[in-house]
């Protein structure tokens, strides 16, 4: 299945809607009728720039779009984790208030097994991707301390912006996408925060901060999946539904 890669709404992406727009204002319906014969071609390079992907969250989903022009290894080796499935049922096991909000490291396990959380089994490294600042809504690839290329499986949204200390420190922290709503972000933000001991689990969410943890009080992606690429047909309704909208 070939990815959606979705070319946003920013100030930098409006060309596409000035193509439909463009279509739609034709007076001339025979240069109309072969616009909208080239124009699915033409919006589907347009829109093929970079991947979005849906992660699902036990509080909504939180829509993310990739860099994969600016950090092409870095979204890779992401979208490999995506789509081994290994972030399925993984848990945001770092909070700081207007900080970070961190997650990709670890799975809740299942019943009997004693323990509550085991590891993402992690895969092979990719190089430090630099270039694009940690601003609030950025997502960035977690690394080891004093390592910059030691990119893990565990990521983190930025929850404010952290250009100052971020872009630096450890090198910099790879910046490989955006989200689009940070609407779930923010929700999950305002969760109880508790220190359940170890390096990783010093500033963790939860759902009830009542001692013991169960399982049902972690926060968890319960799913990322790629977007699938539009269809032909999906993107003549969108041209057409677009011109409805510029009549009224």
């Amino acid at each position: 299945m070939k990815r959606f890669r979705f070319q946003g709404l920013r100030k930098y992406d409006q060309s596409c809607f000035r193509l439909l727009d463009k279509v739609v204002r034709l007076n001339d319906e025979g240069m109309k009728i072969l616009a909208l014969l080239i124009a699915p071609h033409a919006l589907i390079s347009c829109l093929n720039a970079h991947t979005l992907v849906l992660v699902k969250t036990d509080f909504g989903d939180i829509p993310i779009r990739l860099f994969d022009d600016q950090t092409p290894h870095t979204v890779d080796h992401f979208l490999g984790y995506v789509e081994r499935g290994d972030y399925q049922n993984t848990i945001f096991h770092r909070l700081i208030t207007d900080f970070v909000l961190q997650t990709g490291g670890y799975t809740v396990t299942e019943p009997p097994q004693v323990s509550l959380l085991e590891s993402v089994s992690a895969q092979p490294m990719v190089h430090h991707e630099p270039g694009i600042s940690n601003i609030r809504g950025t997502i960035a690839m977690a690394k080891l301390g004093g390592d910059p290329d030691s990119t893990t499986s565990q990521w983190f949204i930025n929850l404010a912006d952290n250009s100052a200390i971020l872009d630096q420190q450890n090198g910099g922290f790879t910046v490989f996408g955006e989200v689009l709503d940070m609407t779930t972000v923010d929700v999950i933000a305002t969760q109880p925060v508790v220190n359940a001991g170890g390096s990783a689990f010093t500033t963790l969410p939860l759902t009830d901060a009542v001692d013991p943890i169960e399982r049902e009080d972690f926060i968890r992606i319960t799913n990322i999946s790629v977007i699938p690429e539009p269809s032909t047909t999906g993107l003549l309704l969108l041209i057409a539904g677009f011109g409805f909208v510029r009549r009224r």
